[in-house]
């Protein structure tokens, strides 16, 4: 869980970048074509670039291994034996993504975000199967090349949805004339097929319903597409004509009924007009698109070496444990220690002890294959390794021992496989 939230709102913060590159550099130097295909490529890219990005790997280094000072006593059993661990600070972030109450609180997010993609998902589909069932409830008054037009009650002058145009309440009234170029304008969303667009940022809404940013993208999506279908409707036709009926139209689209308030934004219907009176040609457009392109090259290069950089890749597995737990034992090998009575021993603790947090249990890996109860333990096997947790029962404490050996049955200390 996360693995899926913190890159959820890597795209998050990624589409906005690429949304705000676009406001900033892209939006309104009237190449519309290129800035549709930007937007629609702008999802694609958040949830793939997030994956590009260049990462090194980090060796695993174990932390300060443990040191025997004393020899308590010897058993037959077992060592009982003082240490000496050198002082190593974990932090606040370490130990308390470590915590139960951090894993609840990521067990809750996942949740929120979850219903939410619910709810986005459902109000989605409703809208949709909406847009099918009109089909079925309205009047077909005529057949254009292939696409059929519908007369309807929806409270709008008219919309286009893929093969199908729908001339709503507020087109009552209008000359022949306007008509024919208000369903001029919805065929070319028909043939650039628009609707797509709408479809994808409708989804890409769903899953980043938290963003605010894939609303924004949502809306100048819609400007860019009626800027296309309005430049391809002009034709040949009269600029000044057609400009007025789209300040006409777009008058009378809004809710009368709506109070007055300062827009938060510039109205999408002035931006049409500006890019119906915009006198440069295609070639001066395209000039500027790609002109700024090295802009965006840059943009995306730096985040994929540095953020790669910033997030170097360790090879070691998560421990198998859900829940705070602490190392009371680490690994070591071979160490000589000379007793009070003068004698040297070779000592060696080849596995590592540890001490759960009430609640905490063993969750063996994704990867652990041939995974086995034994006793109060279990034991998996992790590539060429194989591991052994094992509870011990000392003072009614939760402790548990954490053995890994290789093929060959050697012991590995456990901090070299697993992150601890």
């Amino acid at each position: 869980m996360v693995g899926l939230l913190a890159y959820t709102v890597e795209v998050g913060v990624v589409f906005a970048v690429l949304i705000a590159i676009y406001k900033h550099v892209y939006y309104g130097i009237s190449y519309n074509k290129w800035e549709r295909g930007y937007l629609l490529a702008a999802t694609a890219a958040s949830y793939v670039l997030p994956l590009l990005k260049v990462r090194y790997m980090m060796p695993p280094l174990p932390k300060p291994a443990d040191h025997i000072i004393e020899i308590v006593q010897r058993c037959s059993d077992y060592d009982v034996v003082t240490l000496s661990r050198p002082q190593w600070t974990e932090g606040f972030w370490n130990t308390f993504t470590q915590s139960t109450v951090f894993e609840n609180i990521i067990a809750v997010l996942f949740a929120v975000y979850m219903a939410g993609v619910a709810v986005k998902l459902f109000s989605f589909v409703r809208g949709l199967m909406k847009s099918i069932r009109l089909k079925a409830r309205s009047q077909k008054v005529r057949s254009i090349n292939g696409v059929d037009v519908y007369n309807t009650d929806v409270n709008t002058v008219a919309f286009s949805f893929f093969g199908n145009i729908f001339l709503g309440a507020k087109s009552r009234g209008l000359s022949d004339a306007e008509m024919d170029i208000v369903i001029k304008h919805e065929l070319q969303h028909v043939a650039g097929h628009h609707s797509v667009d709408t479809l994808v940022f409708g989804l890409y809404s769903v899953l980043q319903w938290w963003n605010p940013m894939a609303r924004l993208a949502a809306r100048y999506s819609r400007i860019v597409c009626e800027n296309i279908a309005d430049s391809q409707a002009v034709g040949d036709g009269k600029l000044t004509d057609y400009s007025r009926l789209v300040l006409g139209l777009g008058i009378k689209n809004r809710d009368e009924s709506a109070p007055v308030s300062r827009p938060k934004h510039k109205s999408s219907l002035v931006d049409r007009i500006a890019q119906l009176l915009n006198t440069d040609s295609v070639n001066i457009r395209r000039v500027r698109f790609y002109s700024a392109l090295p802009v965006l090259a840059v943009a995306i290069a730096a985040y994929i070496v540095y953020a790669g950089m910033l997030t170097p890749i360790d090879p070691r597995y998560d421990m198998p444990v859900r829940g705070g737990y602490e190392v009371v034992a680490g690994f070591f090998n071979d160490q000589k220690i000379c007793n009070a009575d003068g004698k040297i021993y070779v000592v060696s603790h080849k596995l590592v002890n540890l001490r759960f947090d009430d609640g905490a249990v063993i969750i063996p890996p994704d990867e652990a294959v041939n995974v086995q109860a034994v006793g109060k333990g279990v034991t998996f096997n992790l590539g060429v390794y194989t591991v052994t947790i094992e509870g011990i029962d000392i003072n009614d404490e939760h402790l548990a021992s954490l053995a890994i050996t290789d093929q060959k049955g050697k012991a590995i200390d456990p901090q070299l496989v697993f992150k601890m």
